[in-house]
């Protein structure tokens, strides 16, 4: 069952992303966030921006994220 996502709960589900991400770069790439990025041909620039939060990210670049943290991204648009 999907579950909807508010606007706080969108930001909730990006911050775990984050923190996932932080956990992932720290356990398999030794804290380095570059080799990291080259596995995912991700600009480090790109990453460290989402890792602080400071931009909005193209869908792409979120589903390279997700499935680094073996996640599926699914995106849906509903009538109001």
């Amino acid at each position: 069952m999907k579950k909807r996502l508010t606007k706080e709960s969108a930001f909730n589900e990006l911050q775990s992303m984050r923190n996932q991400l932080k956990d992932i770069i720290d356990k398999k790439y030794d804290g380095i966030a570059e080799q990291f990025c080259w596995d995912l041909n991700l600009n480090k620039a790109t990453i460290s921006n989402f890792l602080l939060g400071k931009k909005d990210f193209r869908i792409s670049t979120l589903k390279k994220i997700a499935e680094s943290l073996g996640k599926r991204l699914t995106i849906s648009m509903e009538s109001k």
